[in-house]
């Protein structure tokens, strides 16, 4: 089912220390409106994969500084330049899901959207509880920061069904441990990769200017 080790079990805890028991990596089949009910009172990071809520050991607890420190920093990045030049674009945290509406449906939370336009909003229903959960199905840009348990599922069935999004234009894949930022882009409906390494480096969100030192600036590549 992904391109890592991961066990399927029969069910998924609400609560972390039962998750901690648990084998590292995990997948329990689901629905899109079932998975979307259950990210609301889980107490660690699960994501929804062609059938699958699929929970990662690494998320379990939250982000790492480093990641943090990355994303807080391109969240502020594009965000000042969103208002300094009154944009009618929204970014938003990964608190909101992103919906892929494909063959089998995954809904993702990606560390930072990005909307060029009005984000429109699918609500769905929990047929058990009749509970409402919204996600989004078309952002234009989305960031991504890169963890150890996750990267080779971000790299391959992440990105590809990233690319099915119709309105995507931008899929950013963000280093914790290093200068290195990935940016694949739409281009003529061509996707096209360019890889970023060094501090001086520029890539653009947009029309947004990003310096990598900027948005590296509180890493500390020691730490970890």
């Amino acid at each position: 089912m992904l391109s890592i080790p991961i066990q399927i079990v029969d069910s998924l805890p609400k609560d972390l220390d039962s998750r901690l028991l648990m084998p590292k990596n995990v997948a329990f089949k689901s629905t899109v409106a079932e998975f979307l009910a259950f990210a609301e009172i889980c107490q660690y990071k699960i994501e929804f994969h062609e059938g699958f809520i699929i929970s990662f050991y690494e998320n379990i607890f939250g982000q790492m500084f480093n990641h943090e420190y990355v994303v807080t920093e391109f969240l502020r990045i594009v965000g000042n330049y969103i208002e300094t030049h009154e944009l009618d674009w929204k970014i938003l945290s990964s608190n909101i899901s992103v919906f892929i509406d494909i063959e089998k449906p995954c809904v993702y939370k990606p560390d930072a959207l990005v909307f060029k336009h009005k984000p429109k909003i699918i609500t769905f229903v929990n047929p058990t509880d009749d509970s409402k959960h919204q996600a989004t199905p078309n952002p234009t840009n989305v960031f991504e920061v890169l963890s150890k348990s996750t990267r080779n599922f971000d790299l391959t069935e992440k990105l590809r069904n990233y690319k099915n999004i119709p309105s995507m234009e931008q899929i950013i894949f963000a280093e914790r441990k290093k200068f290195k930022v990935t940016v694949h882009e739409k281009i003529n409906e061509i996707w096209l990769e360019t890889v970023y390494t060094n501090p001086n480096d520029v890539f653009f969100v947009a029309d947004c200017p990003v310096l990598m030192a900027k948005l590296y600036k509180n890493v500390d590549f020691d730490q970890e």
